[in-house]
């Protein structure tokens, strides 16, 4: 997923590295489901990622489901640190 966002690149960096895929197949559309990543390892990337970047990421979200997408994915997240930062600012 190329993006000159850095905040979204770096989401991608860790989301690749913690689930061992290769980021060229990180793409918008991609159901996670199809990455190999079960429900319990999208729940223990989410946690992951609420560790490393500071955030909370409701349960009630648009994380909840079966069909998420790796752009869903990032997206919120980028969505949530976007929002920390304007609030810290």
């Amino acid at each position: 997923m190329h993006t000159d966002d850095p905040a979204v690149a770096e989401i991608v960096t860790f989301i690749s590295g913690e689930v061992g895929v290769d980021e060229s197949l990180l793409t918008p559309d991609t159901p996670v489901a199809e990455l190999g990543i079960s429900s319990l390892d999208l729940i223990e990337t989410i946690f992951k990622l609420e560790s490393r970047f500071g955030i909370e990421i409701p349960n009630d979200g648009p994380l909840n489901g079966n069909d998420v997408t790796v752009g869903t994915l990032v997206g919120h997240v980028a969505e949530l640190l976007a929002a920390q930062k304007a609030k810290s600012a």
